[in-house]
C-alpha cells in the first residue's frame, strides 16, 4: 500500500474516531443498549428491593402526562419519612435526549447498596441520610427516544399532544420541563409549540413538575440535584450553583456555601478527559427548576451538565455514570457532614412539630425563601460556613423566637419550642395569674393568683424544646393563691411554665439560676 494511502486511511479512522467520540448515536438507529430503559430499572429496582429491604425503598414521586408512574428510591436505614436526617434528591432525564443523569443515578444506587456495611464512609451516608433518587423524570419523552420514536435523538420535550390531532409532530409537540416553573413566567417569550424550550399553556401544567413541587415543599430536602447534558458545548461539565440575581439583587444569601460546594463537587468529578468538572453561578432570569426552587423556598438547587454532549455509545456510557456517581459523594458528605444548622420547632404546649420559617439573619435576603421546617417533625436543615448566627423561627399563631449559634466544622443544634400568645376570657385585672421574677435559684417559688370562678388548674414546667419536665401542680383551686416550688433537680437555663384552667391558659418564661 502507497504511503498516499496509508495517509488516507489515517485520515479516515481519525475522522471516524471523532465521529465516535462526538457524534456516537448518529450512527445508530436508537439508544446505546448500555442506557439504562425504563423497563429495566423497575426491574432492577425489584430486585434491590429484595436484596436490601432495610436500605431500599422504592416509591413513587407522581405521574407522568400520559399517566405513568414515575418510579422513586430513598436509600436509608429506616423508613423514609421517619428519621430527622438531612434529605437530598437527585433527579435525571427532565430533558428527554439527557440520559447520562440516570446512568449517574443508578451508579449511585448501586454503590450506596453494595458498600452498606462494608465502607464505613458509604455506612455513614446511609445510616444519616434520606437520599432520594428519581432516575427518570420525564417518563413519556423517554419512551419516546427509547422506542426509535421520530427525531428521538433530539426529543427533549413532554409528549404533550399541543395540537390536538393524536400524532407525534417534533418539534411541535411536547412542553421543556425546565421551562414549566413558576418564576419569570411572563418575561420569558418561549410561547410557541414549536419551540423546542416551549414553556407550556400555563405554569406547572405538566404533572412531572408538579409532583417534584409537591416533594420539595412536604420533604424540605437541604439539596436538589438536576442532572443534564449539555445542548451547548460552551457549557460542558459544569456545576451550575445558585445564583446571580440579575433584576439588581447581586449574588444570593447562599453564594458563599453555595460556590464552596459546587467548587468541592467540581473538584471531585473528573470529566473524560480527565479534568476535574467547572463551577459556575446560574442566573436568576429562566422558568426553570433550579431558579424556582432557590427562590421560593432557599433550598439549595444545582445543575450539573454531564459531559459534553447528550448521547454516547459503548462503555463510555458507563463509565460517564461512573465518575459523575463518585464526584457527586462530596456533595452528599458535604450535607451529611456540615457545617451548618439544623433542629426542630415545635409548639410548646402540644409538642407537635410546626411548620415555621426559620432565618438566619446573616443570610437573609427578600425575595429567597420563605424557608420553612418539613412537615412531619418541624425539622430544618441549612448549610453555612463556619460561624456566629442569629437564628429567629416564627409562625402564624405562635410569638417568635430568636437564638444565637456558633458553628464549628460540624452541624449546630437549635431547636425551638414556639408559645402561642397568653390568652384568657375576662378582665384584665385578672391577669397575671403568675407573679415570679426575672431569675430564680434552685427550688426557687412561684405565685399563682387563680381568678374566681375559674375550674381547677394544672401547671407544668417545659423546656426550650417543648418537652415536660416537671409536674408543679395538679387540681389547684380558683380563688387563691398558691405557692409554688421549681424541682430542685433542674440545671440552669431558661423554662416554660404553663397553667392550663379549662380553656384558658397562660405561659410564662422563667430563668433559673444554678
Amino acid at each position: 500500500m502507497s504511503a498516499n494511502n496509508l495517509r488516507v486511511l489515517a485520515i479516515i479512522f481519525a475522522v471516524t474516531a471523532v465521529q465516535t467520540l462526538i457524534f456516537p448515536a448518529f450512527l445508530q438507529a436508537d439508544p446505546d443498549p448500555n442506557y439504562w430503559r425504563l423497563e429495566d430499572i423497575q426491574t432492577q429496582f425489584d430486585t434491590w428491593e429484595a436484596q436490601y429491604p432495610g436500605i431500599f425503598h422504592q416509591s413513587i414521586l407522581g405521574t407522568s402526562g400520559d399517566r405513568l408512574d414515575i418510579p422513586m428510591a430513598c436509600i436509608c436505614n429506616q423508613i423514609p419519612g421517619e428519621t430527622e436526617d438531612p434529605r437530598i434528591l437527585f433527579h435525571g432525564a427532565l430533558h428527554a435526549n439527557e440520559p447520562n443523569g440516570t446512568t449517574a443515578i443508578m451508579k449511585s444506587i448501586e454503590s450506596l447498596l453494595e458498600g452498606y456495611g462494608v465502607d464505613p464512609s458509604i455506612t455513614s451516608r446511609v445510616d444519616n441520610l434520606e437520599l432520594f433518587y428519581v432516575p427518570i423524570l420525564n417518563i413519556d419523552g423517554h419512551l419516546h427516544n427509547f422506542s426509535g420514536g421520530i427525531n428521538w435523538f433530539d426529543w427533549r420535550k413532554t409528549m404533550r399532544d399541543n395540537n390536538t390531532n393524536g400524532e407525534v409532530d417534533y418539534p411541535y409537540d411536547g412542553v421543556d420541563l425546565n421551562r414549566n416553573w413558576d418564576w419569570n413566567w411572563n418575561d420569558y417569550p418561549e410561547d410557541d409549540p414549536s419551540s423546542i424550550k416551549y414553556k407550556g399553556p400555563y405554569p406547572f401544567s405538566e404533572p412531572e413538575i408538579a409532583a417534584v413541587k409537591r416533594f420539595v415543599l412536604s420533604e424540605r430536602p437541604v439539596v436538589v440535584v438536576d442532572y443534564h447534558s449539555p445542548v451547548t458545548i460552551a457549557w460542558r461539565n459544569y456545576i451550575f450553583w445558585p445564583w446571580m440575581d440579575t433584576s439588581g439583587g447581586g449574588m444570593g444569601p447562599d453564594s458563599d456555601v453555595a460556590e464552596d460546594i459546587a467548587d468541592l463537587w467540581a473538584d471531585a468529578t473528573i470529566n473524560e478527559n480527565g479534568n476535574p468538572y467547572n463551577e459556575i453561578y446560574a442566573y436568576s432570569t429562566l422558568p426553570k427548576e433550579q431558579c424556582w426552587i432557590y427562590g421560593r423556598t432557599g433550598i439549595l438547587a444545582y445543575i450539573m451538565e454531564i459531559s459534553d454532549h447528550c448521547w454516547w455509545s459503548g462503555a463510555m456510557v458507563d463509565t460517564i455514570g461512573v465518575r459523575v456517581s463518585r464526584g457527586s459523594m462530596a456533595l452528599v458528605d458535604r450535607v451529611l457532614e456540615g457545617p451548618g444548622v439544623r433542629g426542630s420547632v415545635t409548639n410548646f404546649a402540644s409538642g407537635e412539630p410546626l411548620v415555621a420559617e426559620v432565618k438566619i439573619n446573616q443570610m437573609h435576603q427578600h425575595g429567597v425563601g420563605p424557608r420553612m421546617t418539613e412537615e412531619s417533625h418541624g425539622m430544618y436543615h441549612r448549610l453555612t460556613t463556619n460561624g456566629t448566627y442569629t437564628v429567629t423561627a416564627s409562625c402564624e399563631g405562635f410569638e417568635s423566637q430568636t437564638q444565637q449559634v456558633i458553628v464549628a466544622n460540624a452541624w449546630a443544634r437549635l431547636d425551638f419550642a414556639l408559645e402561642s400568645p397568653l390568652s384568657g376570657v375576662g378582665p384584665a385585672e385578672e391577669l397575671p395569674w403568675l407573679q415570679t421574677g426575672s431569675a430564680l435559684g434552685s427550688g426557687g417559688g412561684i405565685r399563682l393568683e387563680l381568678p374566681a370562678g375559674l375550674p381547677s388548674a394544672t401547671v407544668d414546667l417545659f423546656d426550650l424544646r417543648g418537652r415536660r419536665v416537671g409536674v408543679m401542680g395538679r387540681d389547684l383551686s380558683s380563688g387563691q393563691a398558691h405557692e409554688l416550688s421549681l424541682p430542685d433537680h433542674l440545671a440552669g437555663g431558661v423554662y416554660l411554665v404553663r397553667v392550663v384552667a379549662g380553656d384558658r391558659q397562660q405561659t410564662r418564661r422563667v430563668t433559673l439560676v444554678p
